[in-house]
């Protein structure tokens, strides 16, 4: 391999690498930002969030660049390019899942203070730490070159699915909706979309591992899945 060439992908991994610590490091600082009741910590750790935030969009467009300028130059054989295809794959994914924190913390600065947030936060906290826990083995199939990170991840999507349509369903039992106030109707409107978002983390945690899999055997399975038997 030329010297460029290797440089050229050096710098890819690398880029890659500094993209998935940021968005890992957005997913632990969101738990933080769900916990603290206090105003200044809030908002220091959003001031915080929206950094991070710029500098992966910034960093997807500069993956993006890598991407194309090193398959276009370099010609690197077979097995690089699928795993540049794999990490181009993943860097949209990450990117995503950027969106979606995003997403939530938005939702999160709205309803922080309503009676609905505070019963239900235990819960959320839960079904996001579980994401994130994908997010974060799916990242490690493929720096560890371990498939078995990645079909862990894809066999779990579901697991976060279900807590999704239980959880909310599962509150409401609780409550008697027809006595509440609309304020009330759309504190739970925003928990629903906070744990849609965190149920796309997971998915896009999924899509992440799939394309490790693509990158580790060379075999797409994102039509055919993993049974879950195996």
């Amino acid at each position: 391999m030329s010297e460029k060439k290797e440089q050229a992908l050096n710098e890819i991994k690398n880029s890659f690498s500094e993209m998935a610590g940021l968005v890992l490091s957005q997913l632990t600082l969101l738990e933080k930002l769900m916990g603290t009741s206090d105003d200044r910590t809030f908002e220091a750790l959003l001031e915080e969030m929206e950094k991070a935030e710029n500098r992966i969009d910034n960093l997807e467009v500069v993956i993006g660049e890598q991407f194309t300028s090193t398959i276009v130059l370099y010609q690197p054989v077979a097995s690089d390019v699928r795993r540049l295809v794999a990490i181009y794959r993943m860097t949209i994914n990450l990117e995503r899942i950027g969106d979606r924190i995003n997403n939530l913390c938005h939702i999160i600065d709205e309803i922080r203070k309503t009676t609905e947030f505070a019963s239900t936060s235990a819960l959320i906290t839960n079904m996001l730490t579980s994401g994130a826990i994908m997010v974060e083995k799916a990242l490690l199939s493929f720096t560890n070159s371990d498939p078995d990170y990645a079909i862990w991840t894809i066999k779990n999507d579901s697991v976060v699915d279900e807590m999704n349509h239980k959880l909310l369903l599962g509150h409401l039992r609780k409550e008697n909706i027809d006595d509440r106030t609309r304020s009330m109707v759309q504190s739970y409107i925003e928990l629903k979309d906070m744990i849609s978002n965190i149920e796309r983390i997971a998915d896009h945690a999924t899509n992440i591992a799939e394309a490790s899999i693509y990158s580790l055997q060379g075999t797409d399975i994102r039509h055919t899945g993993i049974g879950k038997e195996e």
